[in-house]
């Protein structure tokens, strides 16, 4: 026999109606996410998988340099590669990488991507939530 989706709703232990119950007792919470939230969910979710694929490119170059210096077919200055990959990301350009420039290319980033957008108060939430469980 077919369900229709009226007759699986009446289930207590339907998907379903667990999502309705959730939506009903975060109604508040779910209001007040908004456009903003979700757009920062979304970009979360972004910033995550293109991490892991950048993150994946330079493990694998790494592998490579290395098994080919170990091997004896070139040499590799680390320390230089170090301060030249370090020196664009040094952002109060103390010559090291730390919470502080963490914080202005965070603080640099999000106005940025909340510029003209309604209802964008949401956006830091939504974006943690969407690189953390993306």
């Amino acid at each position: 026999a077919r369900y229709t989706a009226y007759s699986t709703m009446a289930s207590n232990n339907d998907p379903i109606d667990v999502v309705q119950k959730f939506i009903a007792k975060n109604s508040d919470a779910l209001n007040q996410i908004g456009f903003g939230g979700v757009m920062g969910y979304c970009s979360g979710l972004a910033f995550r998988k293109a991490s892991r694929a950048v993150a994946g490119i330079i493990g694998v170059g790494f592998i490579g340099l290395q098994t080919a210096k170990s091997m004896g077919y070139i040499d590799v200055d680390w320390n230089k590669i170090r301060d030249d990959a370090i020196k664009p990301l040094d952002a109060n350009k103390d010559g090291k990488l730390d919470a502080e420039d963490a914080k202005v290319h965070w603080q640099t980033y999000q106005e940025a991507m909340k510029d003209s957008v309604p209802g964008a108060g949401g956006f830091s939430a939504g974006f943690l939530l969407g690189a953390r469980r993306g």
